[in-house]
């Protein structure tokens, strides 16, 4: 059975940021590619008024509702669109941290951008979406792309995610991308399973513990990658 908010630290939230909340015109919306699809969501690289973009859109059938701890929501598209919008309030978006964020749809209807959405068309609630920064040629964090340098860069990038009161709660390496250009970028993605903080005094002892948790799991694949990079492919790390 679904919890509410009540009793955790999402029970004052009236919503999310309505600055941020976009209406797409799906006739301005033109499809690169499908990059991604499972049963929690879909990912496009599309065209929208001429920009690159990445179009990510979740489906939304039962609610799954909130965790007997209190802090995290199961909820994979309120938590996603959550972090972001305190990713963009506290300009980490604007520090190449992580993707930029161009805003968030709660309700999308399928049937406006079909057949791109068919997936979606039998779900229980209408499914919610998010528009990020398309980044090009990206590669994944592995023990082929390590380089010390880049991995520093990843723990500068979840120290300012910290900074927005943000616990990513999946710091691996599948969801770290480096992005070449000049500068390079090291880029964290995939919020929908972070933990979001109201503000500073939501954070207790208990909490602090579970951010130091998370911090272990980062280190530990950072030491992992060190061990096992491949260094005879050194072309994929320049850096």
């Amino acid at each position: 059975m679904a919890h509410g908010p009540e009793g955790t630290v999402y029970r004052d939230e009236e919503g999310f940021n309505d600055t941020l909340k976009i209406d797409i015109n799906f006739t301005q919306m033109k499809l690169i590619k499908e990059l991604k699809n499972s049963e929690i969501s879909s990912i496009f690289h599309v065209n929208y008024n001429d920009e690159p973009r990445v179009f990510k859109v979740f489906h939304n059938n039962e609610d799954p509702g909130y965790a007997d701890d209190g802090v995290r929501d199961l909820n994979r598209a309120r938590c996603e669109i959550r972090a972001y919008c305190n990713l963009k309030r506290f300009g980490i978006c604007d520090g190449g941290y992580v993707p930029k964020f161009y805003g968030y749809m709660l309700t999308v209807n399928p049937a406006n951008w079909a057949p791109q959405l068919e997936a979606f068309q039998h779900d229980r609630s209408l499914p919610s979406a998010i528009l990020n920064e398309y980044l090009p040629q990206p590669l994944v964090m592995n023990s082929v792309t390590y380089s010390k340098k880049r991995m520093q860069k990843a723990a500068i990038g979840i120290q300012q995610i910290h900074l927005a009161l943000i616990e990513h709660n999946d710091p691996y390496p599948k969801n770290i991308l480096i992005v070449p250009g000049d500068p390079e970028r090291v880029v964290w993605i995939d919020f929908d399973f972070a933990v979001v903080y109201p503000d500073n005094t939501y954070i207790g002892d208990r909490e602090c513990r579970w951010i130091e948790v998370s911090d272990g799991k980062f280190s530990h694949c950072q030491l992992y990658l060190e061990a096992h990079r491949v260094p005879s492919l050194s072309r994929y790390q320049n850096y």
